[in-house]
């Protein structure tokens, strides 16, 4: 998980660290009830969304990735997207030391048909042409492959910049009443549950993941979760994988930072350089990498109001131990106007979370700009 996330830096895409941990958690619920066979993206562009679908897939299953690679762009109707082929499969092999499980299909999902797949599919992401008959079509294409219970995850249904999605799906619906159900909406997504299904998978996610906060909301009749708040905030992301979530613990924290002042003085526009230890007191090594893990600040007005979110990062090129501490030298932009100012110091895991969003203590000093 550490790897596959220390990862979003490196490649392009849209797909979010929480629509990743939401089709973890749903599908550690099917592979308990033995719905654990191949998966498929429809739409795969370089690979940031298909490395979690692959990671889905059952002991000795297949991922199907189907995607107008380069040329075939000329396809694509919608304009959702641009993949390279050679990029996507460089990104996956970086991934997985052995592809054989892979199979790139490089055509229009259009031209796709389900004997070109067989069956036994028990995850399916949509995210590739958002026009209304790519949508139905691409819809039809999942339900006829997967396994009864099994899930169909789809990208953008309300995005208002394509519209073709809702309308879609709301045509796929109406001419197969009764082949999916819908399960949950959050971070782009919403996911649907193939039926028959022999169990409950919308309730028994509550009762996997009772820490996970959720709204409970009714979408085409049904009851669906709606997840709002990020996943990152209850999930120990250095302890989980992708096949076991382990809760995120409150007491004792992540990482202590700590300063030698509680207030500084400097010049307007200056460039400070704060010496910040870190202690690693968790149980696992932290992630690591230039562009990945490391030491940053958030600039606030005295009452805590934010200025300046993102700024400068010192990162920690390698994995710190548990226990371990480290002494860093954290660059601080001094604002241009003088008076009084907030300087709030946390750990940052690009792309995934602050640590803040886990429940860590951040450490405050005062800037005093002259």
């Amino acid at each position: 998980m550490q790897r596959y996330f220390s990862a979003f830096r490196g490649i392009e895409g849209w797909f979010q660290t929480d629509a990743a941990l939401t089709f973890m958690a749903y599908n550690q619920i099917l592979a308990r009830h033995g719905v654990a066979g191949h998966t498929l993206e429809i739409g795969v562009h370089h690979g940031l969304s298909a490395i979690c679908v692959a990671s889905l897939r059952g002991r000795e299953r297949l991922f199907y990735a189907i995607d107008l690679f380069d040329e075939l762009q000329s396809q694509n109707v919608s304009r959702s997207g641009a993949g390279e082929r050679a990029v996507f499969e460089r990104n996956m092999q970086r991934h997985f030391p052995d592809t054989s499980f892979l199979r790139t299909l490089a055509r229009a999902s259009a031209d796709v048909v389900p004997s070109d797949l067989g069956a036994g599919f028990s995850f399916c992401h949509v995210d590739g042409g958002h026009s209304r008959e790519e949508t139905q079509r691409d819809l039809a294409l999942c339900a006829a492959v997967l396994l009864p219970g099994g899930i169909v995850a789809l990208d953008d249904y309300f995005n208002p910049e394509y519209p073709g999605v809702s309308e879609g799906v709301t045509r796929f619906l109406m001419a197969n009443r009764g082949a999916l159900r819908p399960l949950a909406i959050g971070y782009h997504k919403v996911l649907f549950q193939k039926l028959p299904a022999s169990f409950d998978l919308h309730g028994e996610f509550a009762e996997a993941f009772p820490m996970v906060p959720s709204k409970p909301v009714r979408f085409w009749d049904c009851p669906v979760w709606f997840f709002e708040e990020p996943l990152c905030a209850c999930i120990d992301l250095l302890a989980s994988t992708p096949e076991r979530f382990v809760p995120l613990e409150r007491t004792g924290g992540l990482a202590a930072i700590a300063l030698d002042h509680d207030r500084i003085n400097a010049t307007a526009g200056e460039k400070l350089i704060l010496p910040v230890a870190v202690t690693n007191v968790s149980s696992h090594e932290f992630p690591a990498g230039v562009e990945v893990f490391g030491l940053s600040y958030h600039l606030q007005s005295p009452a805590g109001r934010t200025l300046r979110h993102d700024n400068d990062r010192t990162w920690i090129e390698t994995f710190m131990a548990p226990g371990e501490t480290r002494t860093l030298e954290l660059a601080i932009d001094v604002p241009p106007d003088p008076g009084r100012y907030r300087i709030e110091i946390d750990l940052v895991w690009e792309r995934v979370m602050w640590f803040q969003d886990a429940g860590n203590r951040t450490a405050l000093v005062e800037l005093v700009v002259e």
